[in-house]
């Protein structure tokens, strides 16, 4: 069974994709006149949530927040969108496909972003994709030459709330609405606070320790995270379960200095050019085990929800 790293990898080695301008970052780049970024988003019924879950309007909700939040991190405003809509036929009727819209078109509006086609069919379940484009702002990368030893380590928004929800929808507890709105309803932000001063960034809707694991990685560094620094969404989530949080749409980012109070700083770069590039975790002055059982978007039948 591939995971969706492995996916990932073989669909870069394809002869189709060696012009792409942005390999491996959360959106696409092409040349349209100005240059344009894309990025597309799904969100499947028995993969990403259970019918009684959600809404048609928070599936609405989260399918927008999911992407605003690749295009927010990398400092791009989306202008177009299009939507696919892939329906079983119980969700077919107007009962659900006219709040769904409806959320869905109030977002848009409000963002200034112009929904412009897309497609739609019959499906043995509900999957909703979302894909945006836009030209306008100065694109933030994942990886940047400019890194150094010492620059600091940023968090915008909490985590650790979606996880933390879903694991009581999944074991069937009841729950107050506050913490379900951490599942159903993920933090958007309508700006990235001085994104000038920021040398990459990553939206938290993997893992945090595969957030991290990706920056370092691609910037051939070190990070040091102190776990005891790091906002979460609720005082009951255990601090060290915070790097297997995920989908709480945090951002996470580099820079030289704190550039805005809504910033928290939770660690720093250690060294860079590493052999073997990684994220070590501190907890009250001590590192802590390497993490288990990371979060794939991706597992196989096996592991739906």
């Amino acid at each position: 069974m591939l995971t969706e790293s492995e996916i990932i990898s073989l669909i870069g080695k394809l002869k189709s994709s060696k012009k792409n301008l942005l390999v491996g970052d959360d959106i696409a780049a092409f040349k349209a006149g100005a240059k344009t970024y894309a990025a597309s988003d799904s969100l499947i019924e028995g993969t990403h949530y259970r019918a009684p879950w959600l809404t048609p309007a928070q599936i609405a909700y989260k399918l927008f927040a999911r992407n605003w939040s690749d295009f927010l991190c990398k400092g791009i405003k989306p202008d177009n969108a299009l939507l696919n809509l892939n329906l079983a036929k119980q969700s077919a009727n107007p009962s659900f496909i006219q709040p769904f819209l409806k959320e869905l078109d109030h977002l848009l509006t409000v963002h200034g972003i112009t929904l412009i086609g897309g497609d739609t069919a019959e499906s043995g379940v509900d999957v909703f994709t979302l894909t945006f484009l836009g030209s306008k702002g100065k694109f933030i990368p994942r990886k940047n030459p400019k890194i150094r030893a010492g620059d600091l380590v940023l968090q915008l928004g909490h985590v650790g709330g979606s996880s933390f929800a879903l694991g009581r929808l999944l074991n069937g507890k009841s729950l107050p609405r506050s913490v379900r709105l951490y599942f159903s309803k993920p933090q958007i932000f309508l700006k990235l606070p001085k994104p000038n001063a920021l040398k990459a960034t990553i939206d938290q809707s993997d893992s945090v320790d595969k957030s991290f694991g990706i920056l370092a990685l691609q910037n051939r560094i070190s990070i040091i995270v102190d776990l005891e620094k790091i906002k979460k969404s609720h005082r009951l989530i255990e601090t060290e379960s915070i790097p297997l949080a995920a989908e709480d749409l945090a951002v996470f980012a580099i820079g030289r200095t704190n550039p805005s109070p809504a910033f928290r700083v939770i660690g720093h770069v250690d060294s860079i050019h590493k052999t073997n590039p990684g994220v070590v975790y501190r907890l009250r002055g001590k590192t802590v085990d390497a993490i288990k059982n990371g979060f794939e978007h991706f597992h196989g039948s096996d592991t739906r929800l």
